[in-house]
């Protein structure tokens, strides 16, 4: 690849954080993910330089926006996204400290960091039992089928509702701080409960797509905190959009409901005695229609969607 017409130059000593997501969970576990060797070299260098994601939207707007979020992590230096072709005059690039598949864990380096100043500064304070939920996230967000009356069970043991994206970073840090049981999906929240959680908590995670995600949350969790983790999984469907081939971060599970109450119950997460009833026809269909009503598009199951798939390919095939 020719060298680029225009280079800018940059004075002084930089740190490559890598690249810069806006999106909570990628932030936290890939932008963040160089953080532990400020321990090294903070103090020697200028601050820490990022690529961007994507060049679309203000960058200037979502640093300010995370610069609340990097503060209460640790990286707690000045900040910059190169957006042009750029030459650093020295430019210190650590090994990534966390990340996904075999980086689950993270490395000790980084999981010293994080034990160290990740939510440091912030004391504990809400409820003991809270349930992580997705009940009011935007449209393109998946979630459960039915969640509404999951809440309904959870409050009647005694868990509070918490929705994290209502809440500024130093207040999720605080509430993570605090609760001593924690029923969720699986989804980007763990990872901050595992950089600021303790050893004391007990997690349930609910499994709402058909792909494998549990038992990493479940690594770093124990690996980082040493919290007891395990997970729910009762999926009985995929709910996915349109005519999509596979579940992803827009789709819907459908839980056993009856089984969900058994294996909390068994896990100490709950106590009563009645179990839970199985969704209804008639409140799966109307869970359904809000969905559809809410994305504006209709949701159908993977099963389904898959056999009309095979029928297609079978007729081509003649």
């Amino acid at each position: 690849m020719p060298a680029p017409d225009e280079i800018t130059p940059l004075a002084g000593k930089w740190m490559f954080g890598g690249v810069l997501y806006g999106h909570f969970g990628h932030f936290i576990t890939e932008s963040f993910a160089r953080a532990w060797a400020l321990d090294e070299i903070r103090g020697q260098i200028e601050g820490v330089l990022f690529t961007p994601k994507q060049t679309s939207g203000n960058i200037d707007n979502m640093l300010k926006a995370l610069r609340p979020l990097m503060d209460i992590l640790g990286l707690d230096v000045p900040v910059r996204c190169i957006m042009t072709p750029t030459r650093v005059e020295q430019l210190y690039v650590p090994r990534q400290g966390v990340g996904m598949s075999d980086l689950t864990v993270g490395s000790q380096k980084f999981r010293n960091f994080v034990n160290a100043h990740s939510g440091a500064a912030i004391a504990p304070e809400g409820d003991e039992r809270i349930y992580i939920s997705r009940s009011l996230l935007p449209p393109g967000r998946g979630g459960l089928v039915g969640e509404s009356l999951l809440e309904q069970y959870l409050a009647d043991e005694g868990y509070q509702l918490f929705h994290p994206q209502k809440h500024p970073a130093a207040v999720q840090v605080a509430r993570y701080k605090a609760a001593r049981d924690i029923i969720t999906v699986d989804c980007s929240p763990l990872h901050m409960l595992a950089y600021v959680g303790n050893s004391e908590q007990r997690v349930g995670i609910l499994t709402r797509r058909s792909m494998d995600f549990a038992p990493s949350f479940i690594r770093q969790l124990e690996a980082f905190k040493g919290i007891t983790a395990f997970e729910v999984n009762t999926l009985v469907r995929d709910w996915v959009p349109g005519r999509s081939l596979r579940p992803g971060r827009g789709s819907f599970g459908e839980m056993d409901v009856p089984r969900t109450w058994q294996i909390l119950r068994e896990r100490g997460m709950i106590s009563s005695d009645t179990p839970w009833p199985a969704l209804t026809d008639a409140q799966r269909e109307a869970d359904l229609s809000r969905l559809n009503a809410l994305h504006g598009l209709d949701f159908h199951p993977l099963d389904e969607n898959l056999a009309l798939q095979e029928k297609r390919t079978a007729k081509k095939a003649v």
